[in-house]
């Protein structure tokens, strides 16, 4: 496949955009064994100040950061720190936080989305409004948003499945506590210096500013507008460009940095007993040739591990394929939904099928 017809394919030009599919505005790194790769960033970082979109641009890689939390949490288990079936209230209990959960939860459950935990469809009404603005713009320590979380409804672990960024968010605050470190200094420590990634962040605070950070766009009656403010705290959201993803995909998604009693459990479905229409392991969804589950489902023929996520306008995907035969790595700072998901689709069935 040549560039050429993957900018037919794609469409890569931030004009003209429609809620639907808005024309691609971001980072695309498509690597192939036997092929040469694809790399192309096209569209604008800034419209208000016409930056135009670079190779070297950083964004908000949304709900792909549980690959890399799961990933530390997996580190922790590895130097005997904690165990997978160590329970979230005797952890609390450790680092002497007053908030407790139902006593059955433990990391495993957290990990693979068991917990029962809430997400932030559970929040109080006036904080869901205008896309949970008035919830992502509160400034909680690691006591409060523990508190909060505590409070809210929750299911029974280990009875469903239920997707939860909330757990995502306690397992970084546990981190914390557990290495004394913030978690962007745990994250360069464990991932990116042992990887040589020299962008991966996740910053302490909005006042910490990002070099050649792009802004998330989001449609609003009929236009894409700027989203002006999120508290970066909350959930340690994590930066990062397309080519660092791409490192993240040749480890395996994290892998080469676990033994590999720890390492094969990344891929594993873990709610094989609970639900045949979901997939989900450590951070990860993992397909084999044949499987079909209502997330991450590309309906392709290979084997193949999968994550993605919207927030705030920017979108990620990041998959590999065939044991890394062939990688492929999108995000983009324009929309929200499925676009980036068909797309990939459609740039892996052309080379597939």
């Amino acid at each position: 496949m040549t560039i050429r017809s993957l900018v037919l394919l794609l469409g890569l030009s931030f004009l003209g955009s429609s809620p639907e599919l808005p024309n691609f505005s971001g980072q695309l790194f498509l690597k192939q064994k036997g092929q040469a790769d694809v790399y192309t960033a096209v569209g604008s970082a800034d419209l208000n100040h016409q930056v135009p979109m670079s190779r070297e641009s950083v964004f908000d890689i949304a709900s792909l950061n549980k690959s890399f939390i799961a990933n530390l949490v997996l580190q922790a288990v590895a130097e005997g720190r904690w165990k997978r079936s160590t329970s979230l209230n005797e952890l609390l209990a450790r680092y002497q936080f007053s908030a407790r959960f139902n006593k059955g939860i433990n990391l495993h459950q957290m990990m693979c989305h068991r917990s029962g935990l809430a997400d932030y469809d559970a929040v109080a009404s006036p904080l869901k409004e205008n896309e949970f603005q008035a919830f992502k713009r509160q400034h909680f320590t690691n006591t409060a948003y523990l508190d909060f979380i505590a409070k809210l409804p929750h299911q029974e672990p280990n009875k469903a499945f239920h997707y939860s960024n909330f757990a995502y968010h306690i397992l970084a605050i546990l981190l914390e506590a557990e290495y004394h470190m913030h978690f962007d200094e745990l994250l360069a420590k464990k991932i990116a210096e042992p990887l040589k990634m020299k962008v991966l962040r996740s910053p302490k605070n909005r006042e910490e500013l990002l070099p050649n950070l792009t802004i998330g766009y989001r449609m609003r009656e009929g236009r894409f507008l700027a989203n002006d403010y999120i508290d970066l705290s909350l959930g340690r959201r994590i930066f990062c460009r397309a080519d660092e993803l791409m490192q993240w995909l040749e480890s395996g998604g994290g892998r080469s940095l676990l033994p590999d009693s720890l390492g094969n459990l990344v891929m594993q479905n873990h709610l094989a007993d609970l639900n045949q229409d979901q997939a989900y392991g450590y951070g990860w969804v993992s397909y084999t040739a044949g499987d079909h589950y209502e997330m991450g489902d590309l309906d392709l023929t290979e084997d193949y591990f999968i994550h993605g996520g919207s927030t705030e306008g920017f979108q990620s995907l990041a998959v590999s394929v065939n044991q890394g035969e062939t990688n492929l790595v999108l995000i983009a700072n324009n929309g929200d939904g499925r676009a980036l998901f068909e797309r990939a689709q459609s740039i892996l069935k052309n080379i597939y099928e």
